[in-house]
């Protein structure tokens, strides 16, 4: 990818749903096959950034330690009080990042290839899969040509095998968007997926950027075993 962008990691979350293993520690903290989750994040997505900006919240003292050690150039973000969700924390990035920037969740992973075009585009990972429970967790995506004209947070009904992944590419004009959406009626916040949307509305270009490979949000302690197939 040419002129690497900066990569902002979002490791605010308190990760309730992978509860004992986070009673005392992010969740981007937990590990697979003896190593947390943010490293192989890390590992993952060195080759194509420049930089990475992590927002930190819940268990930040621990994550904190454990990314200064590593060799990457880095900033820190501290996100104060209780999680506002996604689109929230990204503005907290608003001062740091320049015009390209690549968006991953800190408990996401993945193994492969993304085919990247020639040029920075405004996009979300996409990934196929057969696995109907991968896109109801996640959410879906429509496409028509090399478009993105809807996704669909967490969908009853599937409209493809297209699964909408936790990696997003930005152009620093996300964050006008971020204004311009409402927060939702079911969860009080602005969410990532409707900012998304939002864009797609007002004409914005947005291109599904394909991953070949095997790919996982870790949500529950079970996907833990799964996770040790895709690192």
């Amino acid at each position: 990818m040419p002129n690497k962008p900066q990569c902002v990691v979002i490791c605010g979350g308190m990760g309730r749903r992978l509860a004992p293993l986070t009673t005392h520690k992010a969740k981007s903290m937990v590990e697979v096959k003896g190593q947390p989750i943010i490293k192989y994040i890390v590992d993952y997505w060195r080759e194509f950034v420049g930089e990475f900006v992590f927002i930190l919240g819940y268990g930040k003292e621990e994550l904190l330690e454990y990314l200064k050690q590593l060799p990457i150039k880095a900033r820190f973000i501290e996100e104060a009080g209780p999680p506002k969700g996604i689109a929230n924390a990204l503005l907290l990035a608003k001062p740091y990042v320049n015009d390209n920037f690549i968006v991953v969740l800190g408990d996401c992973l993945c193994s492969g290839q993304f085919v990247f075009p020639q040029e920075f585009i405004q996009g979300v990972g996409v990934w196929e899969t057969g696995v109907a429970d991968d896109i109801k967790r996640s959410y879906s995506v429509e496409i028509n040509g090399q478009q993105i004209v809807r996704v669909i947070e967490k969908p009853q009904e599937l409209i493809n095998n297209y699964c909408g992944l936790g990696f997003y590419f930005f152009k620093k004009l996300f964050f006008d968007y971020v204004a311009k959406t409402s927060p939702s009626t079911k969860t009080n916040r602005v969410e990532l997926t409707d900012v998304i949307q939002v864009m797609i509305d007002h004409q914005e270009k947005v291109s599904p950027v394909v991953l070949e490979g095997k790919y996982l949000n870790v949500t529950y302690p079970e996907d833990l075993e799964r996770a040790k197939q895709v690192v």
